[in-house]
């Protein structure tokens, strides 16, 4: 190549080289002085400046919460009435601590006119969870528990598709070990005193959901249940000295079962997190069926019930709750095991018919004077005797 050619290339190139180079020396002091962009590892949310204080009144704060003159008299018997009960209630727990060296905790099962604090003998507690570990709505859990009484229970959860899709599935399973479960007897006049059994289970299921929302959704599931029983210890006296085997069914061997069922929830609630205003069903029905041989046969249901209703202000919210379980026996059933039994209805007479009652100050007077079931003592006592 010529050197005129090279001059005429050189004079070509040369000059809009060296003004983009110009250029960028000149821009280059502005961007470096510019905002980071948003994404960028130094950007840093703009601030406001707001004059006067944040306690200062305004649009952005609001007025105190002052009660009207109507609803404080409406309020003033109810304080007046429970003055008595607030105060000792402030005065237990500010004399707690003393109490606790007074009265160390113990294990009362053994002695119940000994003086001492029930506790729970937790020693050892540990969860350990992963969510969204196959993406968004799902989570594991593995949970554990130890017991200075040599209790332990072992439970691992998992489900998808929780509040992000309108099906979703899950499984459980429950290992648990407890060697002080308690037993008064079956029925209402059984008049032993608290006696202690050994029983390991072995649970788990597995169950599909439709519905996005946790309180509407419809649920079926399918599970095994096996439950062994033994001696109690750590604890005292043993079930197995004090009943008979023809009077408590399976009282010296366990039962395995395997159970499907469906369950649900019907919500009408004006928020599905926080409701102040609202009720709210959860149905479930399950159908127990053998898988040891036993006969054993029967079917299981239990409803439960909320209700919420705010009292003058959104934040003051009554909830009621109730729960009516229990389980019947199918044909040609053998005895249901007793540790299979919930607490029902039909084996509560004195529930079949209930009293109703008022907020007037004379029925409060008079609930007050009512009596309940002392277990440890078998027999009615006061208020004053609890």
């Amino acid at each position: 190549m010529t050197h005129g050619v090279l001059r005429a290339v050189r004079n070509l190139v040369f000059p809009p080289a060296f003004l983009t180079v110009a250029f960028a020396i000149a821009w280059a002091p502005g961007v470096a002085g510019a905002e980071p962009r948003f994404g960028d590892s130094s950007w840093v949310a703009p601030s406001i400046v707001i004059e006067g204080t944040p306690e200062d009144p305004g649009p952005r704060v609001a007025r105190k919460d002052h009660e009207r003159v109507w609803e404080s008299v409406l309020r003033a018997p109810f304080r007046v009435a429970f003055f008595p009960l607030r105060l000792t209630a402030r005065g237990i727990e500010a004399t707690g601590s003393l109490a606790e060296r007074a009265f160390p905790p113990g294990n009362r099962s053994a002695n119940p006119n000994k003086p001492g604090l029930r506790y729970l003998p937790e020693l050892l507690g540990i969860t350990v969870a992963a969510p969204s570990f196959v993406g968004p709505g799902s989570r594991v859990a593995l949970a554990g528990k130890y017991s200075l009484n040599d209790g332990r229970k072992l439970r691992l959860r998992g489900y998808v598709g929780d509040g992000v899709s309108d099906v979703g599935a899950g499984f459980e399973a429950m290992y648990e070990h407890k060697p002080t479960r308690p037993f008064y007897g079956i029925g209402n006049f059984s008049n032993s005193r608290k006696t202690h059994f050994l029983r390991r289970t072995d649970q788990a299921s597995v169950y599909a959901f439709l519905g996005r929302n946790h309180m509407r959704r419809a649920r079926a599931s399918v599970g095994l249940s096996d439950v062994d029983i033994g001696r109690g210890y750590n604890a005292g006296p043993s079930a197995f000295d004090v009943f008979d085997p023809a009077d408590v069914p399976f009282l010296t061997r366990g039962s395995q079962l395997w159970w499907y069922g469906g369950s649900g929830d019907l919500e009408a609630v004006d928020d599905s997190i926080d409701p102040t205003r609202g009720f709210h069903f959860r149905p479930e029905v399950r159908r127990y069926q053998s898988a040891d041989g036993s006969g054993v046969r029967y079917d299981q249901w239990r409803l439960e019930a909320r209700g919420y209703v705010s009292v003058f202000a959104p934040r003051r919210v009554l909830v009621g709750r109730v729960i009516y379980e229990g389980v019947d026996p199918r044909g040609g059933s053998a005895p249901i095991p007793f540790y299979r039994l919930p607490e029902v209805i039909r084996e509560m007479p004195e529930l079949s018919s209930p009293k109703t009652t008022s907020l007037h100050p004379a029925e409060i007077i008079r609930c007050f004077r009512l009596k309940v079931w002392d277990v440890e003592a078998q027999r009615m006592v006061g208020v004053r005797n609890l």
